[in-house]
């Protein structure tokens, strides 16, 4: 008497791999977000999510710099990315506009440039890390900065993978053809 046996190994590979999520939602709607003034009267405009939001500086008349932020916190490792459409009555250097990365600031918009200005930035971010964007009044007179943040993405875990159907059948097919063998060796 033969006896045949089939054999199968099921692998499992884990890795930390992360997904891109587009636009203010899911892990980055705006709920999922923290709003801060530091000696600053601005505010946060989140009616066009999850296309877009506008954040806008303070002008309090204190005569003081002030702090508009707007961050959240990084669902996975990646690449943040955004547009960004600024504007201001008072003059770029004394509003100044960038993101912050774990309470670092960098500043997107050019001092000498114009009222108007627009652009892209990216920036890479580990899971965990704090990060968003920062309007800096250097004076709190003269007005406003204002910018809306649109074209955002930025990374999401992705799921644990459920196997197929067509791979449970076919084990399911495997395990029963095994099986099937075992009993037609046996006679």
């Amino acid at each position: 008497m033969t006896v045949t046996t089939v054999g199968l190994t099921l692998a499992a590979a884990s890795g930390a791999s992360a997904a891109t999520v587009s636009g203010f939602q899911t892990p980055y709607a705006p709920i999922n977000w923290t709003f801060t003034n530091s000696n600053a009267n601005g505010f946060v405009n989140t009616n066009g999510a999850p296309a877009s939001i506008i954040l806008t500086g303070g002008d309090n008349g204190s005569v003081k710099s002030g702090t508009t932020d707007y961050t959240t916190t990084a669902a996975a490792a990646g690449t943040v990315t955004f547009d960004w459409n600024y504007s201001t009555n008072d003059g770029p250097l004394l509003d100044r506009f960038g993101y912050l990365l774990n309470g670092s600031f960098t500043q997107v918009t050019n001092n000498g440039g114009d009222v108007d200005q627009n652009g892209t930035s990216t920036f890479n971010v580990l899971a965990g890390d704090s990060f968003g964007f920062r309007i800096f009044t250097t004076d709190n007179t003269g007005g406003r900065a204002s910018v809306m943040i649109s074209n955002f993405s930025a990374p999401a875990p992705v799921p644990a993978s459920v196997p197929e159907p067509s791979t449970v059948l076919s084990l399911l097919v495997l395990g029963g053809l095994g099986a099937g063998l075992k009993y037609l060796n046996r006679n």
